[in-house]
């Protein structure tokens, strides 16, 4: 079904109008949305009902793709408190490092012995599935309310594993196509993408705080060209560092949304408020949108060791490497037993994957490009039906779902009982009538 400018209009319409279904029956029943936005893509996708094809979107695909992306990871990273890193800054430093690399060199392993790929297309893979990301971890979080340090580790570690893992996977692939083997060329041209996406955000960001704190916004719309003012940024960092280096605008705009969420910028509710919904209908379009362009013979041409892949990644690595990462630090048995369980991919591997064989078909290499897509895309579904469709039953059984208490009264014995109740991990709450103790 090729679309015409008329037909594209439509069919992104179309698109979000699903999504926004699927977020209603999400918050109905309790289940994280992208469980429902992948299904509704692989029915939407030619293996169903065949409303949307892999030549629906044309050379635009790309482009739509990229700014969807640029958006989630903004507003993923603009929620990311520096404030709370501190109630576990060891295990979420791991987490990002150590952890990343035993999911990469574990996944990259799994992938050359099971499906008997190449070590560059194993490797390739295994970047891409580092990255759990925060467009399936925010949506778990929202019906399984869990401690603190439990969603911020979650939370930091797919936001920076999302920037880490596209712009390594980048790398990769530009090894593969243009036959690049040296160590020290390859570390260039990672140090080149994620240190220029550094340097735009950071710039952007600069700009953006000072424009919302010292220039005149016009007092009548200020909120409003604030909130437009910020989503320009992100799109502006994304588009700048991007035309730089491939894939740097991942790095801009995660660096551009932990500045400007950490900083104290006016109007700061107005933005989370607007950013959330626009964040709300990009994700859905894009979940939709590249789990229709699957198709089921990428999956099924795998065979057994597409499952092996997919359990290895689930049921051992990524159990591996939080019990690693998390050894010593404050987390109780039953929290890096749910955080072992917490893993899904989102996407930024769904979405680079599809690119990349986009690309690869282009070059020659058809066999790569299924292989790429099909492991990619069954780890997603088989991690985002398992471990977001379950894990508020998962959470229960752990019990790590911490008390909601309410102390009346802030006075020393008040605030004393708050703050230990608050160091084991329950969400407390004090109300005070005498504004003066407040």
């Amino acid at each position: 079904m090729a679309a015409g400018g008329g037909n594209l209009i439509t069919l992104v319409a179309a698109l979000i109008g699903v999504g926004v279904v699927a977020q209603i029956l999400s918050d109905r029943f309790r289940i994280p949305s992208v469980v429902f936005l992948l299904a509704s893509g692989v029915v939407l996708g030619p293996e169903v009902l065949g409303v949307v094809g892999p030549d629906s979107f044309g050379n635009a695909l790309s482009a739509i793709v990229g700014l969807s992306v640029a958006i989630i990871v903004f507003e993923g990273a603009f929620h990311l408190r520096i404030d709370r890193l501190r109630e576990a800054p060891a295990a979420t430093f791991k987490l990002v490092t150590l952890g990343a690399a035993i999911a990469l060199i574990g996944t990259t392993v799994a992938v050359r012995y099971a499906l008997g790929t190449g070590w560059a297309v194993a490797a390739l893979i295994g970047a891409l599935l580092v990255a759990t990301g925060p467009t399936v971890i925010t949506p778990i979080l929202e019906v399984v309310p869990v401690r603190n340090r439990v969603g911020t580790a979650l939370e930091t570690e797919g936001i920076v594993n999302d920037v880490t893992a596209a712009i390594l996977a980048v790398v990769i692939f530009e090894a593969i196509i243009e036959d690049v083997n040296a160590p020290g060329e390859l570390f260039a041209l990672f140090t080149q993408r994620l240190g220029t996406g550094i340097v735009v955000g950071l710039a952007v960001a600069a700009i953006v705080v000072y424009a919302l704190r010292y220039v005149d916004l016009s007092p009548g719309n200020a909120p409003q060209n604030a909130r437009l003012l910020v989503l320009g940024g992100a799109l502006v960092a994304y588009g700048a560092a991007d035309a730089v280096a491939t894939e740097a605008g991942i790095a801009a705009v995660a660096t551009a949304g932990i500045l400007l969420g950490n900083a104290d910028v006016p109007y700061e509710d107005e933005i989370t408020d607007f950013k959330g919904d626009v964040t709300l209908i990009v994700l859905s379009f894009v979940f939709i949108a590249l789990a229709a362009l699957l198709q089921f013979e990428y999956l099924i041409g795998l065979g057994l060791g597409g499952l092996i892949v997919a359990a290895v990644v689930a049921l051992v690595i990524r159990p591996l490497l939080v019990f690693v990462s998390t050894h010593g630090g404050r987390f109780t048995r039953e929290e890096r037993l749910f955080m072992s369980f917490v893993g899904p991919r989102g996407i930024i591997p769904a979405s680079v994957a599809t690119l990349f064989a986009v690309e690869f078909r282009a070059e020659g290499m058809p066999e790569v490009a299924n292989v790429l897509v099909g492991t990619v895309f069954l780890v997603i579904f088989l991690t985002v039906a398992l471990e977001a469709g379950f894990a508020r039953q998962i959470a229960e059984f752990l019990d790590v779902i911490p008390m909601r208490i309410i102390i009346i009264g802030s006075g020393n014995v008040g605030r004393t009982l708050a703050r230990r109740l608050e160091d084991r991990g329950e969400n407390v709450v004090l109300i005070e009538q005498d504004v003066n103790i407040v």
